[in-house]
């Protein structure tokens, strides 16, 4: 339709989130990579970079480090996201309108919460509690949006930090918030990392639960492929 009434720069706008949607959904061969019925990723890149479409070319690198992120892969997350900052040395995150620097901000914030759990570097300690930080006032602006977001980040500080009794606390209330709100995705996530987290201490039973709700969240959200990933890599 976008086609047929001239629209094709919203149009260009739209396919790489109808793709990531369909990766998540189990229909690309690759779910890090935006390639499958809805785009071409290297094609699509290449004209929002020739034509200095910004916003197009970060949100393709937005996108695919939001699927590494999704799928445990936090290296490439990484490296994507930073790729979305360095489009363009005349552009910013920052010029993106408040909800997709929140996004941003977010995810920043949860890869580097996991890149700190997994390499113990100092380096990622320091962004993560930088990116919850930025986060707080997001919150304040619109707490039904971002209060689950702030809640999931302040458990995974609380996780890094080895703080066994205030971490399941803030992991229930993100859970919790993101349900009423309608943030399935985010439940989602939130159930998968407080599964993450009681398996570290040694719940392997309550770690299950969570493991078992994310799952359905996930299902339920329509990620055949990202619920399937959770049966083949959980560690129970």
């Amino acid at each position: 339709k976008m086609i047929e009434h001239k629209l094709p720069v919203i149009f260009n706008h739209t396919i790489p989130y109808r793709q990531a949607a369909l990766n998540l959904m189990g229909r690309s061969k690759d779910p890090l990579n935006l390639n499958g019925e809805a785009m071409d990723e290297d094609k699509v890149l290449k004209y929002a970079l020739e034509s200095r479409r910004m916003v197009l070319a970060n949100s393709i690198y937005h996108l695919r480090s939001w699927l590494a992120y999704i799928f445990c892969d936090y290296e490439l997350a990484s490296k994507m996201a930073e790729e979305s900052k360095l489009v363009d040395t005349h552009w910013s995150v920052s010029s993106l309108p408040p909800f997709l620097r929140a996004n941003h901000v977010f995810l920043d914030g949860l890869i580097s919460f996991a890149l700190a759990q997994n390499t113990n570097e100092e380096k990622w300690r320091t962004l993560a509690i930088s990116a919850t930080k930025k986060f707080e006032g997001f919150v304040n602006h619109a707490p039904s949006n971002f209060k689950h977001k702030y809640l999931l980040l302040r458990a995974e500080s609380e996780f890094l930090s080895r703080n066994i009794a205030d971490a399941p606390m803030h992991y229930d209330a993100a859970i919790k918030t993101a349900g009423e709100n309608g943030f399935i995705q985010d439940q989602a996530i939130a159930y998968e990392r407080a599964g993450v987290f009681h398996f570290s201490v040694g719940n392997s039973s309550l770690a299950s639960q969570y493991y078992g709700k994310a799952h359905a969240s996930y299902l339920t959200w329509g990620a055949c492929c990202k619920a399937e990933h959770l049966c083949q890599h959980s560690p129970i």
